[in-house]
């Protein structure tokens, strides 16, 4: 309880604006690439996305969510979101860097897991 206490602290004090990152992402998708699995995810407004997986075991499924996000600086998103199918998606995604860092919690199991990202342009 502690630890999830201080790191909750850190992000909401770290939080900076979205207007003064230097990734404004309504409008644009973001591609994921997990091993073999890839999935775009567009973020249709400053709460709404949608994804698709467009390669890999769950090709061509796809979902509306809303989300909640803060940016932690200029470069680095944290972002969380449940899915109807019970998984509770949280994720920090570090543009600067090219990666995502995942974490999910389905039935009360956590997983975590990294992978890259890129913005796609359109």
């Amino acid at each position: 309880m502690k630890k999830t206490f201080i790191v909750v602290m850190l992000l909401t004090g770290c939080n900076v604006p979205a207007e003064k990152s230097a990734y404004h992402l309504t409008g644009k998708t973001v591609e994921y690439r997990y091993g073999e699995s890839v999935y775009h995810v567009t973020f249709d407004s400053d709460s709404t996305l949608h994804w698709k997986a467009v390669a890999g075991d769950e090709v061509g499924v796809m979902a509306n969510e809303t989300y909640v996000a803060d940016w932690i600086d200029s470069s680095r998103l944290f972002i969380t979101w449940g899915e109807a199918n019970g998984v509770d998606v949280s994720q920090v995604l570090d543009f600067e860097h090219g990666k995502v860092h995942n974490h999910l919690l389905h039935n009360r199991e956590a997983s975590k897991g990294t992978g890259d990202i890129r913005i796609l342009e359109k």
